[in-house]
């Protein structure tokens, strides 16, 4: 039975680190490195999932001996969203439809840890952006930006490089001040290519200040 909820632990933990890993793409690990709100997101799947193990197990869903044990547990571990986020039934509420189940508790809780994880990494990204690109000339700076990104991928997919093109693009003609354009361009160049990357783009500053 140990081994049964050891499974279900590592397989929960490894699903709910995907999710934020998915959804905080630029700077994805350091989610998990350095945000404590994450791993209150993780824990509270993983206990989640321990207690769908729980239900599957104590119910004898899948049966009793130990294979079917394991069997709980991949599904608890891989599928405990699903299980523990069900409805027992709809109603409508001032005529918008609400769940009522499981749900509505897991989901308020879950989508409440995501916001805090957001706005503390929309901080860390306007700090960034402001620091590396405050003194940064758009006009100078954007062919330089483009060709540099698309020269260093090396698995660059069209896709990537046609958003770069366009969304440079879309800011060059903008009516943003030349102050907001270079943070938009910040802000672009985190989406793509990560926070390390922003930091060493301007290795000769001079070239690019305004």
């Amino acid at each position: 039975m140990t081994s049964a909820y050891l499974i279900t632990i590592f397989l929960s933990l490894m699903v709910a680190s995907a999710e934020l890993v998915t959804k905080f793409k630029d700077e994805p690990f350091a989610i998990l490195t350095k945000n404590i709100t994450a791993w209150f997101y993780i824990l509270f799947n993983i206990l989640i999932a321990s207690i769908s193990l729980y239900l599957l197990t104590k119910t004898g869903f899948f049966g009793n001996t130990e294979y079917d044990q394991i069997k709980a547990a991949f599904t608890a571990g891989f599928g405990s969203t699903i299980l523990m986020r069900s409805k027992f039934f709809k109603v409508r509420i001032n005529g918008k439809e609400a769940a009522i189940g499981p749900e509505i508790i897991i989901n308020i809780f879950l989508e409440t840890l995501e916001k805090m994880i957001d706005r503390d990494r929309a901080l860390e990204r306007k700090n960034i952006v402001e620091k590396y690109m405050a003194d940064i000339d758009f006009d100078k700076t954007k062919d330089y930006v483009v060709t540099t990104i698309i020269a260093s991928l090396q698995n660059a997919s069209p896709e990537t490089t046609r958003k770069l093109m366009d969304d440079t693009d879309k800011i060059a003609i903008s009516s943003m001040g030349d102050i907001e354009k270079s943070f938009a361009l910040g802000y672009l160049i985190l989406d793509i290519m990560g926070e390390k990357f922003l930091k060493g783009l301007f290795y000769n500053k001079e070239r690019f200040i305004r």
